[in-house]
């Protein structure tokens, strides 16, 4: 039993108005119930820091049956491990028994963990230890048992445990200490990064929905370009996706960087972008070079449509993304070879995939100034319209990468922040970009 470092509420800047109203609804409904209530992970850790966290999850010694009882606007869910949502109109509020730190086999590995436990075991079950704080609506201190605080203060991702049992155990966590380094510019403890260097391969051995999902929360998150980097230095892009590593080669790795350096430039100006342009990033060095003399729209976008589709069964993207992302290509070919024929230009212009297009150009390409000439006709008609350049969201885009399996590409998103690309509707379409005017 070691002692936990206990923050006093005067010591820490947490306060209650940071807090959700309904998960603090959910935290004083267990305290007057006589329940140990917490607010757990990324919420303390985020509001720690200063910033505004995206979830705030509780943890408590009620068990499942106990929380239903408690919260009659609930519902358990998961298989192995019951937890319960609790439900404030389309918000719920994840509320989780503590869970036990269950003993390793003899070969090292935790094969069943869930067992109820207390707040110390289930600080050292969870991932890194900057995850590991827990805020005790009781009096509202800090608790702190695996050396978390320090390790925010230092800036610092270290595994909780054996990183190299760690990461065995679930190779996905690997994914999610490049997530957390990349997100807030922290080190990654050496024995961690020991273990992301030796065990990437063991990547393979995930889930292939956990580790696409992961990678574009990666990819939809702060300092995105940072995350590619980290991704590619430490082997994961070679072993997940080789036969598109290959594609884009070293130079077009640097240019994905630079594509996504912009989108968070981009983002610091609170300019965000939906899903769709975010992915065409991770394809732009497939339009290569360009003669406009001698190669014709038809054969470089057919060729580019190709690869792009290919290489994405293979990285296993949702076939609306992939649409949208072959659509936005398309596009930026189009853009370069017809901008000095006036009614190509006229007929595009309005079209509801022009302005999600022209932002694809422009964080790609809006740095060439060779290319200044080309943007300047493409503006003068698209200014004659009056409205302002469309293409962003209202914030960060919320929808998860599996969202675009179902037919309305539905997900986490409030609408607000639904992208206006369309690709069943809009009248810019495989069949409005060809070279046969």
């Amino acid at each position: 039993m070691t002692e936990p470092r206990i923050i006093a509420r005067q010591d820490h800047p947490i306060s209650r108005k940071d807090i959700d109203k309904d998960s603090l609804r959910v935290l004083y409904t267990l305290k007057d119930a006589g329940y140990e209530a917490y607010l757990v992970g990324g919420a303390v850790r985020d509001l720690l820091m200063g910033r505004k966290p995206k979830d705030f999850d509780v943890a408590t010694d009620a068990r499942p049956r106990d929380l239903r009882r408690l919260f009659r606007n609930s519902r358990e869910v998961g298989r192995r491990f019951r937890i319960v949502h609790v439900f404030f109109g389309p918000k719920n509020v994840e509320v989780a028994t503590l869970r036990s730190q269950a003993e390793p086999a003899d070969d090292g590995y935790i094969d069943d963990d869930n067992q109820w436990g207390d707040l110390e075991s289930d600080s050292w079950r969870r991932d890194f230890t900057v995850n590991a704080l827990y805020y005790d609506i009781r009096d509202f201190a800090v608790i702190d048992h695996t050396g978390g605080m320090a390790d925010l203060n230092a800036q610092l991702v270290r595994s909780i445990g054996d990183p190299f049992v760690r990461f065995r155990e679930d190779p996905v966590r690997m994914l999610r200490a490049i997530k957390f380094a990349a997100r807030f510019g922290y080190a990654i403890e050496a024995e961690t990064e020991q273990a992301l260097h030796d065990l990437a391969p063991e990547i393979l051995k995930a889930s292939r929905f956990r580790v696409i999902e992961e990678i574009f929360r990666i990819i939809g998150q702060a300092n995105r370009h940072r995350g590619i980097e980290m991704l590619g230095r430490y082997g994961f892009l070679g072993i997940l996706f080789p036969d598109w590593l290959d594609a884009v080669g070293e130079e077009g790795l640097a240019q994905v960087e630079d594509y996504f350096r912009a989108v968070d430039h981009e983002a610091q100006e609170d300019r965000h972008y939906a899903l769709e342009i975010l992915a065409s990033g991770l394809f732009i060095p497939l339009l290569g070079e360009v003669d406009l003399q001698r190669d014709r729209f038809d054969r470089v976008a057919a060729r580019v449509t190709d690869e792009v589709r290919r290489l994405s069964i293979r990285m296993d993207l949702p076939k609306r993304l992939v649409n949208s992302i072959t659509e936005l290509l398309r596009a930026q070919l189009y853009i370069l070879f017809f901008h000095h024929l006036h009614n190509r230009v006229k007929r595009f212009v309005p079209s509801p995939w022009f302005d999600p297009a022209w932002r694809v150009h422009l964080l790609a390409f809006g740095h060439i100034a060779d290319l200044e000439p080309v943007r300047a006709l493409w503006m003068q008609s698209r200014r004659q319209l009056g409205t302002p350049i469309a293409g962003t969201i209202g914030g960060v885009d919320k929808r998860d990468i599996f969202s675009f399996r179902g037919k309305t590409g539905g997900g986490r998103h409030d609408g607000r922040n639904r992208p206006k690309v369309d690709d069943d509707d809009g009248d810019f379409g495989p069949s409005e970009i060809t070279d046969d005017d």
